[in-house]
C-alpha cells in the first residue's frame, strides 16, 4: 500500500514534528512503502494532497489539526484515496468526529486497521469545501482577536474570547433560506455545521453526524445580554438547541444573505469569503480513514 505522509511543522505549536518522530517506526512497521513529506504552505498541503491522489497513492495521512487537515482534504475531495489524521493540532474536532483518540499513537494504531468510510463535504460558494464548521457573526471578531494573541489556541482560549466578543458584538441582519428554514433577522452566531463540535471540543452542534448527508444549522439571534450569557453558558454543555430562541435545523443547502458583505469562516480559519452565500452538502464525497464516530458508523 502505497501512502504518503504530510506533516506541517508548524502544528501543535511547533511539536508536531518531534511527535511524528517517536511514531516513525510504529507507521514503518505496518505501511512498508511511505512517502514523507513536510508542507511550506497552506497550498503547499492541498498541492502534496492533490499529487498523491493523481499519482494512485492509497492513503494520505495528515499529521497536524483542523486546519492542516482542511486544506490536504481539498486536496483528495472526489478522488479515490483515503484521508487519515494522526491529531498534532490543538483543536482535532475533525479527528474526533470521524472516531479517532486524541492520543496520538492510539489514533495512529487505529488507522493502522485500516477502517475506511465516507465523509461528507460542504461546499461554500462555487470553488471553496470545509469539513467541520461555517461561522458567521460573533465568530469573526473572535478569530480575529485569537490571531492577535500570543496565547495557544484551544476549547479554553476560544471559549474565553468568545465570552469577551459576545459583550461588545453588534449583531448583523442576516437572511437564511435552506430546507424548511426561514430566517431573516439580527443574529449573534450562525454556524452552519458537519461536526458536532469544533474550536477543540465545543458542542455547536450536537446533532451532527459526518456522514448523513445533512448540514446542521445553528443560528444564535440577538438576545439582550443576560439572555445571551445563559445561551453561552449552555452551548458549553450542548443543551443550548433546547432555547426557544436558538433555532437548530437540518438542511442539505442554504442561501445567505445580508444587508451588506458579513464575512465568513471556515474550520476556524478568517477567509475571503462574504455573504450572499451559497452552501451546500455532498454527501460522502471524501474517503476516509476512521474509528466509529458519533452516532455512527462510517
Amino acid at each position: 500500500m502505497r501512502t504518503r505522509i504530510i506533516l506541517n511543522p508548524t502544528a501543535g505549536a511547533g511539536r508536531a514534528a518531534k511527535r511524528l518522530q517517536a511514531l516513525r517506526p510504529l507507521l514503518e512497521n505496518h505501511w512498508r512503502h511511505i512517502d514523507w513529506q513536510q508542507s511550506r504552505s497552506a497550498q503547499h498541503l492541498t498541492d502534496l494532497a492533490t499529487e498523491a491522489a493523481q499519482a494512485g497513492y492509497e492513503q494520505v495521512i495528515v499529521a497536524g489539526g483542523d486546519g492542516t487537515v482542511h486544506f490536504v482534504a481539498n486536496g483528495l475531495v472526489g478522488s479515490h484515496t483515503a484521508l487519515g489524521i494522526l491529531p498534532l493540532g490543538t483543536g482535532n474536532d475533525i479527528a474526533v468526529n470521524v472516531g479517532l483518540p486524541r492520543n496520538i499513537e492510539a489514533a495512529a494504531r487505529v488507522l493502522i486497521q485500516g477502517h475506511r468510510g465516507y465523509f461528507d463535504v460542504v461546499q461554500a460558494g462555487t470553488t471553496r469545501f470545509y469539513y467541520c464548521v461555517l461561522g458567521m457573526g460573533m465568530d469573526t471578531l473572535a478569530l480575529q482577536r485569537i490571531n492577535a494573541s500570543c496565547l495557544p489556541r484551544g476549547k479554553l482560549m476560544y471559549s474565553g474570547y468568545a465570552l469577551r466578543t459576545l459583550l461588545d458584538y453588534q449583531s448583523q441582519w442576516l437572511t437564511i433560506q435552506g430546507d424548511g428554514i426561514q430566517f431573516s433577522g439580527l443574529v449573534t452566531f450562525v454556524a452552519v455545521a458537519n461536526t458536532a463540535t469544533y474550536a477543540g471540543g465545543i458542542p455547536i452542534a450536537p446533532g451532527a453526524r459526518v456522514d448523513d448527508g445533512y448540514l446542521d444549522v445553528c443560528i444564535i439571534p440577538a438576545m439582550p445580554l443576560l439572555k445571551s450569557l445563559r445561551c453561552f453558558g449552555r452551548l458549553l454543555k450542548a443543551n443550548h438547541v433546547h432555547m426557544p430562541e436558538v433555532l437548530y435545523k437540518p438542511s442539505t443547502t442554504l442561501q445567505l444573505t445580508s444587508k451588506s458583505p458579513l464575512p465568513i469562516t471556515l474550520d476556524g480559519e478568517l477567509t475571503d469569503l462574504t455573504t450572499p452565500l451559497t452552501v451546500k452538502i455532498l454527501p460522502k464525497a471524501l474517503s476516509i480513514l476512521g474509528g466509529t464516530p458519533r452516532g455512527q458508523s462510517l
